[in-house]
């Protein structure tokens, strides 16, 4: 970074994730100073939806077109559970 703090502020869907100088492991923060000897990085909690169709055949033996959608996100509750889903 530079040489002067830096006051950062995630998003709605964001969490900032801080290492270097004074933090041990890492931190996890919506809203923190970025100070020199320190880097963040941006962490996306929205989750994402996975559409697709399965070929499927009935009893009858029949085909057809099963819809499928999958949302896939992180767990955000509590901070040892983004802790876990960190990258």
């Amino acid at each position: 970074m530079g040489h002067f703090p830096k006051y950062t502020v995630a998003k709605a869907s964001e969490y900032l994730i801080i290492t270097g100088a004074g933090i041990d492991d890492i931190k996890i923060a919506k809203k923190a100073w970025i100070l020199p000897g320190q880097s963040s990085r941006i962490f996306e909690i929205a989750p994402v939806d996975y559409t697709f169709k399965v070929q499927a055949v009935s009893a009858d033996e029949l085909p057809f077109l099963l819809p499928v959608v999958f949302t896939i996100g992180p767990q955000f509750s509590d901070e040892p559970s983004l802790q876990r889903n960190r990258v």
